[in-house]
């Protein structure tokens, strides 16, 4: 079953700004960055629940290839994607997206 994906508006500016940063070394890498957090964002839809926790009912699955971290939650059917950051980012970050 796939779920309902939703993104908190936020993490287009995420995306955004690693797409920015990768496209200053390659504009081919940038894309391949972009295709890779689609691509995994459609693993997470067909298999949210095989990711882990790290804060309460927030689960993280990692960006293949990249040091990026996709942060979501569960809620029904839907699966609401949070946050998209780098390894170095504190996992804190995330409670203020959780109001």
């Amino acid at each position: 079953m796939a779920f309902k994906i939703i993104l908190k508006p936020i993490v287009f500016l995420d995306i955004d700004e690693a797409v920015n940063f990768y496209a200053q070394q390659s504009v081919p890498l940038a894309e391949r960055f972009y295709n890779t957090v689609i691509s995994k964002i459609e693993h997470i839809q067909h298999n949210p629940l095989s990711y882990g926790f790290v804060h309460a009912t927030v689960r993280c699955a990692r960006v293949p290839h990249f040091p990026f971290r996709i942060f979501f939650l569960v809620s029904g059917e839907q699966i609401i994607i949070l946050g998209i950051a780098h390894f170095k980012r504190s996992n804190r970050f995330i409670r203020k997206r959780l109001s």
